[in-house]
């Protein structure tokens, strides 16, 4: 299937080829959900010709047995933010015609080879549509539980796709792991604590500290290229088996708004000492705190304060086994 499909670049001249295709390929979904603010059935050829130029993305048309069927469209940027290491599929579409006969997710795994130092993924597609969601799931995308209701019969709804791997720390790991913790240290935690400050407890997280939190802990590593890029850790709370405790929360600073914070965080509430706790606690820098709180933590008691260690206590609570 592979040999038989192909990606080619949309050249500005080809703008009113890759248009009809669009409106082809989307009519029938605009005339099912009459979406006119966000069907691309609806978008201009001048808005179209505006992405194909486009320097943060990339247009190709889908081409199968030498004959454009789709387009696909590698866009790097959202809104005004730009990310460096994540890429958006938006929009892709194939023509009736040639729709259910594994075009699409052919066209997704080589956008994966075409561009191997992706970080994540991301896509919207329509909630109402499980033929949609059912192809990206297929391919590795998850659902990040953010929605967009467009109009009563329809709402988007968001994928990603992290290509980060994850494992459990090893000793060999101490040394990789304490510098990139002091990295955020001196690099980002300074500007809410100050560089005195920091100096001097990255003095402290040497490997040995590193290897004496995994020694009571379960740490993670996060790896991309190669190279360790974050790192988490749970563990119970002072021998609670109902309270647990998140701990060393670090991305590369480089790397920051990348999704591979969203991925810790979600590979923590997976671990044992997550899924058993009734109540999960995280000592929170003035930094992250409004990270954390995206994900369902707030401040303990109702108390906003800082402790003793200058962190906000932030704590969610949960069933057993959830």
């Amino acid at each position: 299937m592979n040999d038989l499909i192909k990606l080619k670049l949309v050249t500005e001249d080809e703008a009113e080829c890759l248009h009809r295709l669009q409106v082809e390929a989307f009519m029938p979904l605009y005339e099912k959900y009459q979406d006119d603010d966000t069907s691309p059935a609806k978008e201009s050829l001048k808005r179209v010709t505006e992405k194909i130029i486009d320097t943060n993305s990339d247009y190709y048309f889908v081409v199968f047995h030498g004959e454009k069927v789709g387009g696909v469209r590698v866009s790097r940027h959202k809104g005004e933010k730009v990310y460096k290491d994540v890429n958006w599929i938006s929009p892709i579409f194939i023509i009736p015609e040639f729709q259910n006969k594994g075009i699409a997710s052919t066209v997704i795994e080589q956008l994966f080879d075409t561009y191997p130092d992706t970080i994540e993924w991301r896509l919207d597609t329509i909630k109402q549509e499980k033929g949609n969601c059912h192809l990206y799931e297929k391919c590795d995308f998850v659902r990040t539980g953010e929605e967009i209701v467009v109009n009563k019969k329809m709402t988007l709804v968001k994928y990603v796709k992290n290509c980060i791997s994850v494992r459990r720390f090893t000793e060999e790991d101490a040394e990789e792991v304490s510098k990139l913790v002091v990295r955020n240290f001196l690099e980002v935690n300074s500007k809410d604590y100050g560089i005195a400050a920091m100096e001097k407890l990255a003095k402290v997280y040497d490997s040995g500290k590193v290897l004496n939190i995994a020694n009571y802990a379960h740490m993670y590593v996060f790896k991309w290229n190669g190279k360790i890029v974050g790192t988490g850790s749970i563990s119970s709370f002072w021998g609670s088996k109902t309270e647990s405790i998140l701990l060393t929360i670090f991305v590369l600073p480089e790397l920051h708004g990348n999704g591979i914070g969203r991925k810790i965080i979600n590979t923590l509430e997976q671990d044992e000492f997550y899924v058993r706790a009734t109540r999960i606690e995280i000592p929170a820098s003035i930094t992250a705190t409004e990270f954390y709180r995206k994900f369902g933590y707030d401040y303990k008691n109702g108390v906003k304060e800082l402790d003793e260690e200058h962190h906000y206590r932030l704590e969610k609570f949960k069933e057993a086994g959830q």
